[in-house]
């Protein structure tokens, strides 16, 4: 399939994503909605939806910010760059400034304003092109020849480097934590919260009935959104079966020698390296877990409920290899912890937000591809408003556009 070599550094634009957006009815304010899955899309999705006025249970049977999710973990790298894709652009640049509201009302840091090191090879096309979007957008920047390079970045060896970009409106952002704000927030203005999970009913005349949670009940709702996640696909097969890969993603944290940790931390910001072998990326200090180094590199397919979480020695070693090419000197790196999660892709690495095609009231949203967290405040505010049809559908969200534009067979 076509995830196998992507990259998300700039999901691609589908021929038909010119077509106009399209409007679904708009709902009464009196609308019962379910949303299943209280990670960054359906935790985000829920509290808009609830602040518009709508009636709304949020459903997650392990709770927001879970280490089985996608939107479990410690941190994610905040960044807007997107090459030629101006969606994305500006959705990412949206969710930065929603980010820092956030932290308003929750009171706690979330967002780490570190910028994020591109680390980028010759000919790359794309980097190219997300200079003159971060131009349009006035995104601050800083753009360094690999020979020619500050000081502060006088460990990275930048052989096989053309040039370094800071991006400077960019990040760390605290992942498990900010799911767990947005519940917080969602229950405090309204909201009902069942640590459940949700099953989709059966399907007749062109709507879904009733849904049951884990334990047997049973919720009769108006709409319905599945937000779930690696899970999305085995709820809705038929639908996504040909839409969605789920792959292992390992992220490793490896100790630094103590007269370097605080050098690292303080002078090296975030980073993304597109030069080397599918993609690496990492935070410097991991805070507090280590200096984190992980591969963007989609691996294997697998079951996110049955998969191993145990790292495998072979991505343990990669990691370290690459670790010492590119930061020559750091040492022995002894490794602290590994994570295991998950990618859910689509082949083209853009976003599913779309209405089953045999359920005109269940929603489907989806397909984070490995870059999804950073967009939650976002997309959760633009599928409300699509979704209570006040605003149109992107062709690039949609389902159809993956058969339109030869994606998908």
């Amino acid at each position: 399939m076509a995830w196998k070599n992507m990259s998300t550094i700039a999901p691609r634009y589908a021929e038909a994503d010119n077509v106009a957006d399209v409007f679904k009815p708009a709902l009464p304010l009196s609308t019962r909605i379910a949303v299943a899955g209280a990670g960054a899309f359906g935790g985000w999705t829920a509290l808009n939806l609830l602040r518009l006025g709508y009636k709304v249970t949020l459903f997650d049977p392990w709770g927001a910010g879970n280490s089985l999710s996608s939107s479990g973990g410690e941190t994610r790298l905040m960044r807007s760059v997107y090459g030629s894709n101006s969606f994305y652009t500006k959705l990412a640049n949206e969710s930065y400034d929603m980010w820092l509201e956030t932290e308003a009302w929750e009171g706690s840091k979330l967002l780490h304003t570190t910028g994020n090191l591109w680390m980028v090879g010759e000919n790359d096309n794309e980097m190219e092109s997300a200079v003159v979007q971060m131009d349009g957008l006035k995104l601050p920047y800083q753009l360094y020849k690999a020979t020619e390079v500050p000081d502060r970045f006088s460990y990275v060896n930048c052989s096989d480097l053309s040039y370094l970009i800071l991006e400077e409106k960019a990040g760390v952002l605290k992942a498990r934590e900010s799911c767990q704000a947005v519940l917080k927030k969602f229950v405090s203005e309204g909201g009902q919260y069942i640590a459940e999970a949700l099953t989709p009913g059966s399907v007749r005349n062109g709507k879904m009935g009733g849904c049951k949670t884990s334990s047997g009940g049973r919720h009769e709702m108006d709409i319905y959104l599945f937000a779930g996640g690696p899970w999305l696909k085995s709820l809705f097969p038929e639908v996504l079966g040909q839409h969605l890969a789920v792959t292992r993603q390992e992220v490793h944290y490896f100790g630094l020698p103590d007269a370097k940790a605080g050098f690292f931390e303080a002078n090296l910001p975030g980073w993304i390296d597109m030069a080397n072998d599918g993609g690496f990326y990492g935070i410097p200090g991991g805070f507090q877990r280590g200096f984190k180094v992980a591969s963007d590199k989609r691996g294997r397919e697998i079951d996110p409920t049955t998969q191993s979480r145990i790292p495998e020695e072979s991505e343990v070693e990669r990691a370290r290899d690459y670790a010492h090419h590119r930061f020559p000197g750091l040492g022995s790196l002894p490794l602290v912890e590994s994570r295991v999660c998950q990618y859910t892709n689509t082949p083209d690495g853009s976003f599913i937000l779309d209405t089953h095609p045999e359920a005109s009231n269940v929603w489907l949203l989806g397909g984070g591809s490995g870059h999804g967290f950073k967009h939650g405040p976002g997309l959760g505010k633009l599928a409300a408003s699509i979704i209570a049809g006040q605003q149109g559908l992107p062709t690039l969200l949609s389902l159809s556009r993956l058969k339109s534009s030869g994606l998908i067979v």
